[in-house]
C-alpha cells in the first residue's frame, strides 16, 4: 500500500508542477504541443548552459530533434505562432563533444543522426562554435547553425520523454 501511495502522489506532485509551470507567463513566451509532445518557449534569453539548467530546474529538457517529421512539424508550429518576427534564434541541446565531428543531444547523451544545417553549416566560425541553434531570421527560418554557446538565445524546452 505504501508504495502505491508514493507512486500516486509521486505522479500527481509531477502533474502539478507542470501544470504550474506551463501557465506560468513569466517564463514562457509561447506553449504548444506537436504529437503530444510539449514545447515551452522561453521568455528571456540566456547561453546555453543556462538554457540547459533553466529547463532542467523546471523539471523540463532542452529540445532535441529525433527526425526530420519532428524538425519539420516543430517548425511549422513555430511559424504558425509568429515566433519568426520576434526572435533571432532558439536553442536546441545539441552541442559538439570536444576534439571530434560528432554532436550529440545533451540531455539524452545520444548522437545526433538527423540534421537540419543552413547554407554553409556547420562552419565552425573563427574555432568556437560548439553548439546548435534554430535559426529565425534572415533565408534560413527553421535551418540550424552551430553558434558559440555564449550566445544569448532563447531556450527551447519540452518533456523528457
Amino acid at each position: 500500500m505504501n508504495s502505491f501511495l508514493a507512486i500516486w502522489c509521486a505522479f500527481i506532485c509531477f502533474t502539478t508542477t507542470i501544470a504550474f509551470v506551463k501557465n506560468d507567463t513569466k517564463l514562457w513566451s509561447h506553449t504548444f504541443e506537436v504529437n503530444e509532445k510539449l514545447y515551452l518557449l522561453g521568455s528571456v534569453k540566456m547561453n546555453f548552459d543556462d538554457a540547459i539548467n533553466f529547463c532542467k530546474v523546471n523539471n523540463l529538457q532542452l529540445l532535441t530533434i529525433a527526425n526530420e517529421t519532428e524538425n519539420t512539424n516543430f517548425y511549422n508550429e513555430l511559424k504558425e505562432l509568429g515566433v519568426f518576427q520576434n526572435i533571432s534564434g532558439l536553442w536546441t541541446s545539441g552541442t559538439k563533444l570536444a576534439k571530434s565531428n560528432d554532436w550529440i543531444w545533451l540531455p539524452i547523451f545520444e548522437f545526433i543522426t538527423f540534421f537540419d544545417w543552413g547554407s554553409n553549416q556547420p562552419d565552425n566560425l573563427y574555432g568556437n562554435e560548439y553548439c546548435i541553434s534554430i535559426l529565425t531570421h534572415f533565408f534560413v527560418k527553421g535551418h540550424w547553425n552551430d553558434i558559440k554557446c555564449a550566445e544569448l538565445l532563447i531556450p527551447v524546452c519540452e518533456m523528457p520523454n
